[in-house]
């Protein structure tokens, strides 16, 4: 029997930014994506939902692993970005997914799914 590596899937890194883009969290935030990013990952995560703020060296870490992903053709993803640090990215040319609502998570993770059709009799005749 063979194995089909189609169906093996890696879930993606997350990296997670513990407060604003700037300082100090920029230093340790190059220092763990870079390494990863360079190994050619399948996809990566960063996370901004801690940082309310960003600074020129944080934004520069950012577009530069957003312009080094993209030419490696390496799915680099930046998520829950607060409106300002959106703004920001996107004024760069740098796409980011906006922070989800409590709200949103909520009914996403409440909602029911419906009950299965019964299928109608076929009749041939």
């Amino acid at each position: 029997m063979r194995a089909d590596n189609s169906l093996i899937t890696t879930p993606p890194a997350v990296f997670t930014v513990d407060g604003d883009l700037s300082g100090s969290e920029v230093t340790l935030l190059a220092e763990q994506l870079w390494p990863h990013v360079l190994t050619g990952p399948p996809e990566t995560l960063v996370d901004l939902a801690k940082a309310t703020d960003i600074d020129a060296a944080g934004l520069d870490l950012l577009v530069a692993a957003h312009a080094y992903a993209a030419h490696r053709h390496i799915p680099l993803h930046i998520i829950n970005a607060v409106p300002r640090v959106q703004r920001v990215l996107h004024a760069v040319g740098v796409s980011a997914l906006p922070a989800r609502s409590p709200c949103a998570e909520f009914a996403t993770t409440t909602a029911t799914t419906p009950a299965p059709r019964q299928n109608a009799a076929v009749v041939m005749a």
